[in-house]
């Protein structure tokens, strides 16, 4: 079994409670329409940042599975082990339509306040069985950018080290970085044709639709997070190796650059949240920079000086099951949301109720992993994945 980055699993797991929080905040405040989505206020584009926390998550499936891949390549020298990230792949593409169509959020349409709600968002709120519109079918998200960057990278990395490509460090290196920089460099393509995924949908170009939404479809499309899978890869690869001097040399410029150009990219164009623009363009630039930095903190200041993280395991949990979270956060929020609106009417009319409702969300969470470690978060979704691969013939390290 490959040994696990004990660091990076504490992060990860700070990652999702993030995810909670701002998901369980922005998306249930009542008086979203209200606000001025072409000059909206710092506290809501700070918002904004907060809810795409789910970007780090790709950076994460590109570097822990080229440091997977990178030791089973070597040791097997066989197609066997991209295989299975092909199959993993194929597997986040269905979770990918059940998150989007039953348990997910909903759609951003917040000028006209009428959000396109997935079928458990909105039953609990309707309470009675509600099919959300056909254009939820081909709505982004984390899972359809990381499955299909799973399989797209694993590719290549078998290409990269199959045969002793692995010793060739500066080659794989140098196609990692510059693949992942050019797809960020270029990924303002994405502006034009943004409207292309509704534009097809309502002309009937179905298998169209479904092209554009992997590719420029909010809120993950494949350019330009595909990149951050890349430049993970990379990394992945240099710890694989144990190249510290070249992640101080490499790493740390290059994400360095990526805030910067982001930050000054940003507060030169309007802020919205709305809609894909150069704002947005300059902004996964400087998520992209911040998501690789402190990756690199968590590295030199826990894991390469052998730091015991052991008292926090209760933030491992998260990171544990985090695929089952991510599936049910909704579920759990919405039935939270509807029992508090019963007992304390009117706490969403505000963005500081909304907070506090999103703080609680994380104290259920941690209650709820409480309990289910117990036995070992069996039933859970990485439990079953586990299985299966273990099936298939392969020892999954998923959880």
């Amino acid at each position: 079994m490959v040994k696990r980055i004990g660091s990076l699993d504490v992060l990860k797991g700070l990652a999702i409670i993030c995810i909670i929080f701002f998901h369980a905040s922005v998306y249930n405040y009542a008086n979203i329409n209200k606000i001025d989505f072409d000059n909206p206020p710092i506290i809501v584009v700070l918002l904004s940042f907060m809810v795409l926390w789910g970007g780090i998550l790709v950076l994460f499936s590109g570097l822990i599975n080229a440091f997977m891949l990178s030791k089973r390549i070597a040791k097997e020298n066989s197609f066997r082990p991209v295989k299975y990230l092909i199959i993993a792949g194929g597997i986040y593409l269905i979770l990918h339509y059940i998150l989007n169509i039953f348990l997910g959020r909903w759609n951003n349409d917040f000028i006209n306040n009428m959000p396109d709600m997935t079928v458990v968002a909105s039953s609990i709120r309707n309470m009675r069985f509600t099919f959300p519109h056909v254009s939820k079918f081909f709505d982004g998200s984390i899972f359809s950018t990381i499955g299909l960057s799973l399989i797209i990278i694993s590719i290549l990395l078998y290409f990269l080290l199959r045969r002793g490509g692995d010793k060739k460090e500066r080659r794989n290196y140098w196609i990692l970085g510059l693949l992942g920089s050019l797809i960020m460099l270029l990924s303002f393509v994405r502006i034009p044709i943004s409207n292309l995924t509704s534009q097809t949908v309502g002309s009937g170009h179905y298998v169209f639709s479904i092209i554009y939404s992997f590719l420029v479809a909010n809120p993950y499309p494949l350019i330009p997070y595909l990149a951050y899978g890349l430049l993970g890869a990379m990394l992945g690869l240099m710890i694989h190796n144990e190249r510290k001097n070249l992640i101080k040399k490499i790493i740390l410029p290059l994400s360095l650059g990526y805030f910067i150009f982001g930050l000054v990219g940003i507060l030169n164009f309007p802020k919205t949240i709305s809609t894909p623009d150069y704002f947005w363009y300059f902004k996964t630039h400087f998520e992209l920079g911040i998501f690789m930095m402190v990756v690199i903190f968590f590295l030199f200041i826990f894991e390469y000086r052998n730091k015991k993280l052991n008292n926090l395991a209760l933030i491992k949990w998260f990171a544990r099951i985090s695929l089952t979270i991510y599936m049910l956060e909704t579920l759990v929020s919405e039935i939270f949301r509807k029992i508090l609106l019963v007992y304390l009417p009117g706490w969403n009319q505000t963005i500081n109720g909304c907070l506090v409702f999103g703080a609680l969300n994380i104290v259920l969470w941690m209650f709820i992993l409480y309990f289910w470690e117990k036995c070992n978060f069996k039933f859970s979704i990485e439990y079953w994945w586990v299985k299966f691969f273990n099936r298939i013939g392969k020892q999954s390290t998923k959880g």
